[in-house]
């Protein structure tokens, strides 16, 4: 018999339990280590990749459900761009519109002092037209025109309004009022390379 295989026979049970024990957790450190965990870190990874498939398919499954969801609530956003273009003017209409707003503080019985355009402000698709207004009248005619122009078909917004020396006549109370009256017009393809925000006014000084 081997001398080696033969000590270890001699030696007591308590020692060779010790021996297989050891030797059993050494061979299930050696599996773990160079066969089962790396097998298990791969795993891990194909499971993540998985479920990071499954996600997107969901994604995609439920967009494709929505599909013609989402087409009609884009012909009716195409609906309502078209609707609220219809307020906002070209270019060629805005002498026209500014003539409205001058003539409606007349017809209201103001005396127009100022009416004067200011340079246009450019924003993504449209363009602001301000114009200063000054008028003299009694509160009455100024409330009737600001009214008359809230009436336009066209978008006029009136803001900064200012109402000073009011003076007393024999029948009524006049008025000294400024406001800026801003309308918008839609821009075309050319006048939409200038830059967002960019006047006429400031693009001239520039060059």
């Amino acid at each position: 018999m081997n001398p080696l295989l033969q000590n270890f026979m001699e030696r007591p049970t308590s020692q060779k339990v010790a021996f297989w024990v050891g030797s059993i957790l050494l061979l299930s450190f050696l599996f773990w280590q160079y066969f089962y965990s790396p097998q298990l870190s791969e795993q891990e990874k194909l499971a993540s990749k998985i479920e990071d498939l499954q996600s997107k398919i969901g994604h995609e499954r439920r967009l494709a459900a929505n599909l013609s969801k989402f087409r009609k609530e884009v012909e009716e956003l195409d609906v309502k761009l078209k609707f609220a273009l219809q307020e906002l003017p070209d270019e060629r209409e805005i002498p026209d519109l500014l003539a409205n707003i001058s003539t409606l503080a007349r017809d209201a019985g103001l005396e127009v002092n100022l009416f004067k355009p200011s340079p246009e402000v450019f924003r993504e698709f449209y363009a602001e037209v301000p114009v200063k207004v000054a008028v003299t009248g009694s509160f009455h005619q100024v409330a009737t025109f600001f009214d008359e122009v809230g009436r336009l078909p066209r978008i006029v917004n009136i803001n900064q309004v200012s109402m000073v020396e009011p003076k007393i006549g024999e029948d009524r109370i006049t008025i000294a009022s400024e406001c800026v009256a801003t309308t918008f017009r839609y821009l075309d393809e050319a006048e939409r390379i200038k830059a967002p925000g960019e006047s006429d006014s400031k693009k001239r000084r520039r060059k």
